[in-house]
């Protein structure tokens, strides 16, 4: 019976929701237009308003590459400042309210009528109203990290309506706002600029780079079956060119690759492209278009790029040819492979075409010459002798090691390559080299080290990297487990270790009468912190944490009465250690 009245409940909720703004909303608008190719769909124009009445500088556009993922919003510059007023862009309901000490550090999520869901990051502090509904999450929890929904009637809001102040929370490497619309139903985030935000745009895209790479061993490149890059001149106007002294001889199936990317006007820092189009022969034969992700698929940015270059100059070179085990949504052309074939003798005709979503427009126009003259090439000696596969599970199995990689793990097929080393002070394992870093991880693969005979406290051995950086690791059957998501060079330590506690303002018998807050900063050796829980006369109280300082606070409240209060505050490290400190204190 309680299900049912539930459900009734709810659907009454939502009716009341939708009623509400579409009896109040002057201007209501309908569901998304329908997509009108398998390419493009069309959105809402100025329906959302821009999230804060400052003026519009942009320091991150959607698709925009980064280490391990592809940036999903937009970031708005906030003048290096926090605290400027957020407003809701749209009318809708507050769905989620998520707190973290990484991530999105403060987050605020609104659904809208129309299907869509807005989302606010690394906010400083919520709106009164959000506020109290999040304290009463955290204390019901006892817990600083939340991540809760709400119903549709909860927390109304209009367009235009504050709902937090913009801060420096969570992951942000500096002041600002990071915001994003999704699709409410997948939850997909799409290009806001593809929502007719007001954002100018004047400038076309920069290219910076051109490369030519040979896929087998039978393909070159002016003879040669290395990739190779060409110089590229900037003819003004967007237009740009292979240098007029460089032959581009192929052979072979060949792909293409490009270093490009753009900047809006009121920020003077380089953002994302939109689209990216080669043309052969001024026939389409490539195209990625940013309009939507999907969040699954964030580490597929290692396939989409030129995985090994990135790991030696920390350049992103885009690939127009797709990797088997890449299955990003952004390849709009097919065949999506992208790879051209040379077997015959004759001139062809390329050019790149990329955009922002402003529609300015930047190209590069390069002629290439084709040849049947194929040539064989004894590439150096394979590294490794173990075969593996993208779309097969994998496993590996050497002495006290076993590595099991799932289907879909990897991109592309490989020639596996593993090493054991000797052993460095501290270990209980040897050193075991995971083949090396220039194959990208697509899903998390599972490591087991068995321990030697020293190890006498299991439950407190870890993986790390060669380096000591915590991977993981739970004893189970005699091994050491973790889930990784790269290669690199491992072996087993211990965290007996509990994590430091420094307090900050306060010592035992201290009167805090004229201070606002308690504040510590902790940190652990290892592992890391994870959990974290103070008490003030037995009772819980929130100390909230600054990931990028360590820094615990808690901010008193007015019910702390006058005299004598007892302090407690234990801090736990993911390998269970914990310490405790303890203060009486005067008010």
């Amino acid at each position: 019976m309680s299900v049912i009245k539930g459900a009734i409940a709810l659907s009454v909720g939502l009716a009341t929701y939708f009623g509400y703004f579409i009896s109040n909303n002057d201007n209501p608008k309908q569901l998304p237009a329908a997509t009108t190719t398998a390419q493009e769909r069309t959105y809402p124009q100025d329906y959302f308003r821009l999230p804060m009445d400052i003026p519009v500088a942009i320091a991150g556009t959607f698709g925009e590459l980064r280490p391990n993922h592809f940036h999903t919003g937009l970031d708005f510059k906030t003048q290096q400042r926090t605290g400027f007023p957020i407003y809701a862009v749209a009318d809708g309901y507050i769905s989620r309210i998520r707190v973290q000490v990484w991530g999105f550090g403060n987050a605020a999520y609104i659904d809208h009528p129309n299907g869509f869901t807005s989302v606010y990051a690394h906010m400083m502090k919520y709106s009164p109203r959000l506020e109290a509904v999040l304290r009463n999450a955290q204390a019901s929890r006892q817990s600083f990290e939340v991540d809760f929904n709400l119903l549709p009637t909860d927390i109304l809001v209009k367009k235009g309506e504050l709902i937090g102040y913009s801060g420096d929370t969570g992951s942000s490497g500096g002041p600002h706002l990071h915001f994003e619309i999704r699709d409410t139903k997948t939850e997909e985030p799409i290009n806001p600029l593809l929502f007719g935000l007001p954002v100018k745009d004047t400038k076309k895209p920069f290219i910076k780079g051109f490369y030519v790479y040979p896929m087998n061993d039978s393909s070159s490149v002016n003879g040669s079956n290395v990739r190779a890059g060409f110089p590229i001149a900037n003819k003004g106007n967007g237009e740009y060119s292979v240098s007029q002294a460089a032959t581009i001889n192929l052979n072979g199936q060949i792909g293409f690759g490009i270093i490009t990317d753009d900047m809006q006007d009121g920020a003077g820092n380089l953002n994302g492209i939109y689209s990216i189009e080669l043309k052969r022969d001024d026939q389409t034969v490539f195209k990625t278009v940013f309009d939507h992700l999907d969040f699954s698929l964030q580490r597929c940015i290692n396939a989409y790029i030129d995985y090994h270059s990135f790991q030696l100059n920390k350049n992103f070179i885009q690939k127009s040819f797709v990797d088997p085990g890449n299955k990003l949504p952004v390849y709009k052309i097919a065949p999506a492979s992208g790879i051209q074939s040379f077997e015959i003798n004759g001139d062809y005709k390329f050019e790149y075409i990329v955009k922002d979503v402003a529609g300015n427009v930047s190209s590069l126009a390069f002629n290439v010459k084709g040849t049947n003259i194929k040539k064989f090439f004894q590439r150096p000696a394979k590294v490794g002798t173990t075969q593996f596969y993208w779309d097969k599970e994998n496993q590996y199995t050497a002495e006290n090691l076993i590595a099991t990689f799932p289907v879909g793990c990897f991109f592309d097929d490989f020639n596996f390559d593993f090493k054991m080393g000797g052993r460095i002070y501290g270990a209980y394992s040897n050193l075991f080299t995971i083949h090396n870093k220039s194959v990208p991880i697509n899903q998390p693969y599972t490591l087991l080290i068995k321990p030697d005979a020293s190890l006498t406290v299991p439950e407190k051995a870890v993986i790390v990297s060669e380096n000591k950086t915590y991977q993981g690791g739970e004893f189970e059957n005699g091994y050491v487990k973790a889930q990784l998501k790269s290669f690199g060079t491992f072996y087993l330590a211990v965290d007996t270790l509990a994590p430091r506690i420094t307090p900050l303002n306060i010592v035992n018998e201290k009167n805090m009468s004229a201070s606002s807050t308690i504040t510590f900063r902790v940190g652990d050796a290892l592992s890391g912190v994870k959990e974290w829980k103070g008490m003030i006369d037995g009772e819980w109280v929130l100390f909230e944490m600054n990931g990028k300082t360590g820094v615990l606070k808690h901010t008193f409240s007015s019910n702390i009465t006058t005299g004598i209060h007892t302090l407690q505050l234990v801090v736990t490290d993911m390998k269970n250690n914990s310490s405790l400190y303890e203060a009486d204190f005067y008010r």
